[in-house]
């Protein structure tokens, strides 16, 4: 399974660090370029940032669009590939669960296979939907995710669902994209195989954070609103997602939980 690195020509140190990190398990990565917030003109921030819940940074449209490119490479290749943001932490036996992943899961027909954990709750299936025997992980039906494009495998059903839905629906954080898009068949891995390098404290897996994030982080953003009308506008949109979220959860009411994902913090 090839993969795929997003990450900007800029942020030297941290293709280094992936360099790195996967020279150890014998993975050699493919670097794709990010798009940077100097290759958004003002016409198209103007054009692409105002159709969702809340305007859109523009990292988080240069976000976005990186990760709508990752998508598009696994069309064009027509193969499933591991896409990572480029301050992805990976648990050492990752060749395996790979491995594992491409020889178990044929029966699931995956659109999406998620490796992240970070600090929020998901809802996944009560019972695993497979157990993948050979690294000792398990996958679980994802039904809703809030936050995490970190790690994740896109297979060419999936990719094509995600550029189909962009050709006709507003751009939005990539994690918000993604997850929205219900009709992915989607996957949780647990114990997860991924974590962002600033939620290592949080986890216990590091005492300091080494670099922030260059592709962008929406936690925490306050926007600001040309008018009245917008805001309005912008609240409608975010009422609307609100209770399609609600409608989801009320589908998988009875073979879903929503809680924490285990981290096995001895694989990382």
């Amino acid at each position: 399974m090839e993969l795929l690195i997003i990450n900007l020509p800029k942020s030297k140190e941290r293709r280094v660090f992936q360099e790195q990190q996967f020279l150890k398990v014998g993975i050699q990565p493919t670097f794709l370029q990010a798009v940077s917030i100097d290759q958004i003109s003002e016409e198209q921030f103007n054009a692409e940032a105002f159709g969702w819940q809340r305007p859109l940074k523009k990292v988080e449209l240069a976000c976005f669009l990186s990760h709508k490119k990752a998508w598009q490479q696994v069309v064009d290749r027509n193969q499933p590939m591991l896409i990572l943001e480029d301050d992805a932490v990976v648990v050492s036996d990752i060749v395996q669960l790979l491995e594992d992943i491409q020889s178990q899961t044929l029966n699931l027909c995956p659109d999406l296979i998620n490796l992240e954990v970070r600090s929020r709750k998901k809802i996944v299936s009560k019972k695993p939907a497979c157990h993948l025997n050979s690294s000792g992980y398990k996958l679980l039906d994802l039904f809703q995710e809030r936050t995490g494009t970190g790690g994740y495998i896109l297979f060419p059903t999936g990719a094509q669902k995600l550029l189909e839905k962009a050709a006709h629906s507003a751009a939005a954080t990539a994690d918000a994209f993604i997850f929205s898009t219900y009709n992915l068949n989607a996957y949780q891995v647990e114990p997860a195989a991924l974590i962002q390098e600033d939620q290592m404290i949080a986890y216990g897996l590091s005492d300091t954070e080494n670099f922030e994030s260059t592709i962008g982080r929406s936690e925490n953003f306050k926007p600001t609103y040309k008018s009245v009308y917008e805001k309005k506008m912008f609240r409608k949109r975010r009422v609307m997602g609100q209770l399609q979220m609600a409608c989801r959860y009320l589908q998988v009411l009875f073979k879903a939980e929503k809680r924490f994902i285990f981290l096995d913090k001895s694989r990382f």
